[in-house]
């Protein structure tokens, strides 16, 4: 997946280089293009826009409440000039055989076709995604579910890094520890209470009607086995659960 975003400095420009670092990081993202500054004197723009979308898959147009632009003299905002760079860069991807996806950018309305010049009209039958500053990661993560995992709804750890040898050790290590402690609690719990009995030994004996004390023992380690087993388990099934909401 490579992807161009399209955006305009004066409504979106922090928003545009968030989205290119979080992409920058996702191992599905190729590559990102931010913008064409690096056009050089004398180049063509609409050529080297050209060629800069040959090599993508994808167009994020980030629309703000400022992305039409300022409105000039003939009353019409800058998005109507033609010499607008934004206005160039969305045509030439509607033209294209790109992905374009608009993104709303918090409370920001899809423009209507009588808001757009004529060679953007088509812009306002694209369906868009909402995409929540209070919430930017878990968007991009839904968008990315959208795109490349073809998931609905919202939640998804394309950042999430592979399980690592060391990672899974601390992860039984941890889970291990914590079903210690859960022993533990319990035998103290047992010894604090005033049911005749100071281990758990006797306690469930009392309790099932075991006569063999080699028994209740025998269960006592299952129970012990259960409960570390659980604690070792439960951080990576923690971890699935979170790839899978």
């Amino acid at each position: 997946m490579k992807v161009f975003l399209s955006y305009r400095r004066a409504d979106s420009q922090a928003t545009a280089g968030r989205m290119a670092q979080f992409l920058d990081a996702i191992p599905a993202v190729a590559e990102v293009f931010l913008d064409v500054d690096g056009i050089s004197p004398g180049e063509n723009f609409e050529s080297r826009i050209q060629q800069t979308l040959a090599q993508v898959s994808h167009v994020f147009v980030l629309i703000g409440p400022q992305w039409a632009g300022p409105v000039g003299a003939g009353g019409k905002t800058r998005l109507f000039d033609d010499d607008d760079m934004v206005r160039r860069e969305v045509r030439l991807a509607l033209a294209g055989q790109v992905r374009l996806v608009p993104l709303l950018l918090d409370d920001t309305r899809m423009p209507r076709a009588t808001e757009l010049p004529p060679d953007l009209k088509a812009l306002s039958s694209v369906n868009a995604f909402s995409l929540r500053t209070a919430h930017f990661d878990e968007d991009m993560d839904a968008l990315l579910d959208a795109l490349l995992g073809n998931k609905q709804g919202r939640g998804s750890r394309w950042r999430q890094a592979p399980l690592t040898l060391a990672g899974a050790a601390w992860r039984v290590a941890a889970g291990l520890a914590a079903g210690t402690a859960v022993m533990v609690g319990a035998g103290l719990a047992n010894r604090w209470a005033d049911n005749g009995c100071y281990d758990l030994a006797c306690t469930l004996q009392a309790a099932l009607g075991i006569a063999d004390p080699a028994d209740v023992l025998g269960l006592l380690w299952m129970i012990a086995i259960a409960v570390l087993g659980a604690g070792a388990a439960a951080p990576f099934v923690l971890r699935w659960w979170r790839g899978r909401r």
